[in-house]
């Protein structure tokens, strides 16, 4: 058993450098940070749940995911004994900030929670797939992003309903605000090289793009423009609206184009964070920035049709 449990830990440690090895040192580097920070904070915690939780949460997300059970069941006799041990190392930083922060009640918790997780079946989760007859048909990535958003959306719907209720009108417009921004990564998907080939030409990719964003961005944001519009329905109240409108329609079609111009996912993310999102927001406070949006967009359009030209060849 002591040998399996060697073995098995070898392999782990393989494993994990090779998926640091894969996502550089930079945000190997922010990760440990990340984790150095919560360590921090758990040595400060005297209270007697809180670390007993923390780990129990995170290892049953750990134990419930996991798919080689099958495989490690066939290799090593005594599976759930090679489950404890990993697990009471997983548990190690929990026991040590326990340790720092005199919580010795939670350790013996912890250590329970290691023993007995193995014995535990996972559970199995089933999606409901949620009719959403109104948006678009054929833009199957806003719709796909809409169904994951819904309880975002749900949650900004009330907040704006509450803003109405204590006359708060910023708290509705950032609700606005925070919904149109969300739309735009809709399309951080990079595609497939061959996906533009379904379109007879680029300017029907082009209409296609406008089209349903035009439709999904009017529907998903008319109940949030109307709780805006029923505590305000001044001058102000309504340019606001019409210019977020326009900047989130300007904001899909930048990245419904910029998807086509990178080859990475991460790439793709810098480009979202540098450029479509500051200009998103920078145009609402600045109306006349949107010409300069128009124009971004107008050049990205224009090199996307140039470097997929043969296509249509």
């Amino acid at each position: 058993m002591e040998e399996s449990i060697s073995l098995y830990l070898n392999l782990r440690s393989k494993q994990i450098v090779r998926v640091l090895a894969g996502i550089g040192p930079f945000r190997c580097l922010f990760l440990i940070s990340i984790a150095a920070i919560l360590f921090y904070a758990f040595t400060k915690v005297t209270s007697v749940w809180v670390l007993s939780v923390c780990y129990l949460l995170m290892l049953w997300l750990y134990h419930n995911s996991r798919k080689d059970k099958g495989f490690l069941s066939l290799q090593v006799h005594g599976i759930k004994g090679l489950f404890t041990a990993e697990y009471l190392l997983l548990g190690l930083p929990f026991i040590i900030s326990g340790i720092i922060a005199a919580n010795y009640i939670s350790l013996p918790v912890i250590i329970l929670i290691a023993v007995v997780m193995p014995w535990i079946h996972p559970v199995r989760f089933h999606s409901i797939v949620l009719p959403i007859p109104l948006l678009c048909s054929g833009d199957l990535l806003y719709r796909r992003m809409f169904r994951k958003q819904v309880p975002l959306y749900a949650v900004l719907l009330f907040l704006s309903f509450m803003g109405v209720l204590h006359d708060n009108i910023n708290l509705c417009k950032v609700c606005l605000i925070l919904w149109g921004a969300i739309q735009g990564t809709a399309y951080m998907v990079t595609p497939p090289k061959h996906e533009l080939s379904v379109y007879n030409s680029f300017g029907m990719y082009q209409l296609i793009l406008v089209k349903s964003g035009l439709r999904n961005i009017f529907i998903t944001m008319f109940p949030l423009i109307v709780l805006i519009l029923v505590l305000r329905h001044d001058t102000e109240a309504i340019l606001f609206c019409l210019v977020l409108f326009s900047s989130t329609l300007l904001y899909q079609w930048n990245m419904g184009m910029a998807r086509f111009s990178f080859e990475t996912q991460t790439v793709m993310g810098i480009y979202w964070l540098l450029f479509p999102l500051p200009l998103f927001l920078v145009s609402i406070i600045t109306p006349v920035v949107l010409i300069l949006y128009l124009a971004l967009n107008i050049g990205l359009t224009l090199s996307v049709k140039k470097k997929y030209k043969h296509i249509w060849n």
